[in-house]
């Protein structure tokens, strides 16, 4: 395997974002509508934190709480970022240990995209690929 792979090129990206005063229901449907697991949250323009699945899942859903009601940011979590331009085996290894499913890409300290555990599979799949 290359080592020298840069997960930038894995990322998907745009990024999709929503601003902090949305409820939980209204980032459900926009994940829904773009099939993706993650959406950046922000404020005034900055990005301050991210909601995944499991967000919505865990603090919500599973509480019986009203998605309809709770605002994205009252669930989000801490932004967790790497550069794009390092090795995609160091996100790997970040993101298992970290325990996380979707990693904030950067770029001259912006968020330019997002790598999933979806994107790693891909990543690690096609090696499996060239052998057949």
């Amino acid at each position: 395997m290359d080592t020298l792979e840069e997960l930038g090129e894995f990322m998907s990206s745009p990024v999709l974002r929503i601003d902090s005063e949305a409820s939980a229901q209204d980032a459900a449907i926009l994940m829904e509508a773009h099939h993706v697991g993650s959406l950046i949250i922000e404020k005034y323009g900055d990005d301050i934190g991210i909601v995944t699945e499991r967000e919505l899942t865990q603090k919500i859903m599973a509480k019986g709480g009203d998605p309809e009601e709770i605002m994205v940011s009252e669930v989000m979590v801490p932004i967790q970022s790497m550069d794009r331009f390092l090795p995609i085996e160091e996100a790997n290894r970040y993101m298992h240990d970290q325990k996380i499913r979707h990693l904030a890409v950067t770029e001259e300290d912006k968020v330019v995209g997002i790598l999933s555990v979806k994107d790693l599979v891909s990543y690690y799949s096609k090696d499996f690929r060239m052998q057949e």
